[in-house]
């Protein structure tokens, strides 16, 4: 997730605009190979075996390569071929800022210089990284109890867009206004903790979320759009249920809610926009 990292500290330090990251970032993507391409074109996995491995990364939250190392289907060696071929995905980046003459080479060089000496990249994992450029942008108080659940949901919300949906999402603006002619995806859940999480979107973003999780073309808000969009909360919120059953706390899940206008109500509500290629989320959460 180089590269997604890069873009989001790019864009934290006011160097680019957000049209501008994003369609560097999509333009990568368009070269980019999924590690399960890679692994059946080098021989390593089938494609009913990286098909599994996606099933399983819905009830699992981890990363293709940690699952398939867990299954048995890739040894440490052949792990280590597909992510060292994978890696060169941060030299298109690169290259695409410096082809859209958004920086000069000696830009880039700077830029890259200054970010890997302020992320010690080598001395944190993606996910501490990712939860630290979270904290930047989202100034929780100390003294709320959940601070650091929020901060993980956020986290894994965004890889679970990666993941599920195939974007490369950026965190933006926090500032977040209702808006009654958007459509709100929610859901509970209680239990030794409550939270109440949610995202907001326009009707245009919100197919997108459904055809991209489903895998189905959706060109209206029908029956089986709205269960997209609520399946994709609701599995992201499985996997963060089953985080915190790891850490002895359990919740369970209520049943995810998909409404035109609707506004989640509750003591100490936090928002953070996300920026897509396909459009703005709003993902609000809060406690009791």
């Amino acid at each position: 997730m180089f590269s997604q990292f890069f873009a989001q500290y790019i864009l934290n330090q006011g160097l680019l605009t957000p049209s501008q990251v994003q369609e560097a970032l999509e333009n990568r993507r368009a070269v980019q190979v999924k590690l399960g391409v890679l692994a059946i074109n080098q021989g390593f996995l089938t494609a009913e075996q990286v098909e599994e491995i996606h099933r399983l990364q819905q009830r699992i939250d981890k990363r293709f390569g940690e699952i398939a190392l867990d299954e048995g289907y890739l040894s440490e060696e052949q792990l280590i071929t597909l992510l060292d071929t994978q890696e060169n995905d941060h030299l298109n980046f690169g290259q695409t800022l410096v082809d859209k003459g958004y920086m000069t080479l000696a830009q880039l060089e700077n830029v890259l210089e200054e970010y890997k000496a302020e992320g010690s990249l080598d001395q944190q994992s993606d996910i501490s990284y990712l939860k630290e450029q979270i904290r930047t942008q989202l100034k929780i108080p100390q003294d709320d109890e959940n601070v650091e659940l929020y901060y993980d949901y956020i986290s894994l919300f965004l890889r679970a867009m990666v993941r599920f949906l195939d974007t490369s999402p950026l965190l933006a603006a926090i500032t977040y206004e209702h808006d009654s002619n958007q459509w709100f995806v929610s859901q509970s859940m209680t239990g030794d903790i409550i939270l109440h999480s949610s995202f907001t979107a326009e009707e245009s973003v919100l197919l997108e979320i459904a055809c991209r999780y489903s895998g189905e073309k959706i060109c209206e808000m029908d029956e089986l759009a709205i269960d997209s969009a609520g399946e994709f909360l609701n599995v992201t919120n499985g996997l963060f249920c089953i985080n915190l059953s790891n850490m002895g706390l359990d919740l369970d899940l209520h049943p995810q809610r998909v409404t035109r206008g609707a506004a989640l109500r509750g003591k100490s509500n936090y928002a953070v926009a996300i920026d897509t290629d396909f459009g703005r989320i709003n993902l609000v959460m809060a406690g009791a």
